[in-house]
């Protein structure tokens, strides 16, 4: 007597359709990472510009305790200490060295976010805690308005962590800005985009600053408070660091040479055909084994063989090494904000164990949108085909085509200039009277000649230097539109660089299925194409069902 097979055609069309619908809420959930941490709420429960008086500082720039903002206010108290920073400049060595002392001063913040969006001194603060701060930066260490790195700690010294502003629970975290940018909206606009792209991205939210100076409050004007970059479920989920184990999640940051750092001596540095460092952020240098640094040297080197090899059939492997998505963002959100200052520092790769090289999370748009002082913008040229591993991989045409159809993608939704138009109108509105006061406190830099003014081809001197707010808002609307048309119309240009065309890939069937449907590659496929997909084995299932 033969057995019966009990995996019948039905118990298959219904494996095929619970397989299908596990994959489609998947990819569900991977969309909502990608667009969870937008940061842009405009929706006051009232008119801002009533909130708070235009300018409310006193001559020594003081506010008394009748201040209000329609933004959170954050005070910091350091009983007369002067936060310090944890590097200083050494003229030999042409970089940061760091310091022989504890930079970091003692002391209480208070946090003031009130729901209904009026914040005063008076008020009673949503979040209290004991703080260890010190100054933080590079090139803004120089610059009146300074940065600041702050660690929320208890009585005895422990970590605090907190939920700030709802943007996850950690005891780290930075006041952010940059004096050079005088619209006070550079990071906040491009984290704000790219973190409707990008996993990962910090979260900012605006603020203003209070510093306590004995009986008076300082004024110090607007801020971000914002994410710093590490490991963690609020951060950049990866995997904990185990030193059980040779491999190993990692974050890595290329910038300048850090003595203080986990320098890696990688074949790009060997070779010295990189920019800059790499310096290992995670796993953290108080845990970190020897042999867990040889293994992420040799696993940053063994995907650098690869993508300066000359042999195709080496160089060709690379996609097997990175998340190949995460560099077509990371390049699109750079060159569209013209971030050119992204080519060379701050900036940030991970890998979780397992998995692939990540780009990102994007970092530091001080310098973006023509606001690097010794240079100006080229609206009509790319930039980022020049950077450290992208070089390289524009050699592969099908890495080419497959970011001109990411690009063009997101300039239908994202990157489109109805959306940056609304997202800077809805953020300046949302300052207020804030950017005033901030104008008013340090004015005297904001309408300096702090940008060099350059010479066209024909000698006539072109002025960089906005006089005001609108004007500087309005250069900003008008770079990025004109520079984001340009690309276009010429972001097919990047294909000179390629070596290898589609010849050399080795496609499989799927790959040219979704190049002849779609017109882009795989990676940017949007959930209807799955959705469609579902449904359409869906109706199959069930019909296959029906006649079984």
């Amino acid at each position: 007597m033969k057995r019966k097979n009990n995996f019948s055609l039905r118990s298959f069309s219904l494996l095929i359709v619970v397989f299908l619908f596990i994959i489609s809420i998947s990819y569900g959930l991977l969309i909502e990472e990608y667009r969870k941490d937008g940061h842009i709420n405009y929706n006051n429960k009232n008119d801002i510009n009533n909130i708070s008086d235009r300018f409310s500082l006193k001559e020594d720039n003081t506010v008394d305790e009748n201040f209000r903002s329609s933004l959170p206010l954050i005070v910091i108290d350091t009983k007369g200490e002067e936060p310090k920073a944890d590097t200083v400049w050494d003229k030999e060595k042409g970089y940061r060295v760091p310091v022989d002392y504890d930079p970091y001063v003692t002391g209480d913040i208070a946090i003031i976010d009130r729901e209904d969006g009026v914040n005063s001194l008076k008020d009673e603060p949503s979040l209290k805690s004991n703080i260890r701060i010190r100054l933080r930066g590079n090139s803004s260490l120089s610059f009146d308005k300074k940065q600041y790195f702050i660690k929320f700690i208890n009585k005895d010294g422990s970590k605090n962590k907190q939920n700030i502003m709802d943007m996850g629970e950690d005891w780290e975290w930075i006041l952010n800005i940059s004096m050079i940018d005088k619209s006070l909206l550079r990071n906040y606009i491009g984290f704000n985009i790219a973190s409707k792209i990008m996993p990962y991205t910090p979260q900012v939210k605006f603020c203003e600053v209070i510093m306590k100076n004995g009986t008076k409050n300082m004024y110090k004007g607007v801020y971000l408070i914002m994410e710093s970059i590490k490991q963690g479920s609020s951060r950049i989920n990866i995997a904990e660091y185990d030193q059980h184990f040779v491999s190993t999640s990692y974050i890595l940051r290329r910038d300048r040479f850090d003595e203080d750092g986990i320098m890696l001596n990688n074949y790009g540095t060997q070779a010295q055909i990189t920019e800059g460092f790499l310096d290992i952020k995670y796993p953290t240098k108080n845990k970190i084994t020897d042999r867990t640094i040889q293994y992420i040297e040799d696993d940053i080197s063994e995907f650098e063989k690869i993508i300066y090899s000359k042999d195709p059939n080496v160089f060709l492997t690379y996609s097997e090494h990175i998340n190949k998505q995460s560099f077509l963002d990371y390049f699109i959100i750079n060159e569209f904000f013209a971030n050119y200052d992204s080519k060379y520092n701050s900036i940030y790769m991970y890998k979780d164990n397992g998995g692939k090289i990540s780009m990102g999370p994007v970092w530091d748009f001080d310098r973006s949108i023509d606001n690097f002082d010794h240079k100006s913008l080229k609206i009509e040229s790319t930039a980022m085909h020049s950077a450290t591993w992208f070089t390289q991989l524009l050699r592969d045409s099908n890495f080419v085509t497959s970011l001109i159809g990411r690009y063009h993608e997101l300039r239908k939704t994202v990157l489109s200039d109805e959306n940056i138009i609304k997202d800077i109108d809805g953020a300046v509105e949302y300052l207020g009277h804030a950017r005033e006061r901030d104008w008013h406190r340090w004015g005297y830099f904001y309408t300096s000649n702090y940008l060099n003014d350059i010479s066209d081809e024909n000698g006539n001197i072109i002025l960089r230097n906005t006089k005001n707010y609108e004007e500087e808002v309005k250069k900003i609307k008008t770079v990025l539109i004109e520079h984001g048309r340009w690309l276009d119309d010429n972001i097919d240009s990047l294909y000179q660089f390629s070596e290898y065309s589609d010849k050399h890939n080795n496609y499989n069937w799927l790959y040219k299925l979704s190049q002849i449907a779609f017109g882009k590659s795989i990676e940017t496929w949007s959930g209807g194409v799955l959705a469609v997909l579902f449904i359409g084995v869906f109706i199959i299932s069930i019909v296959l069902i029906q006649r079984e």
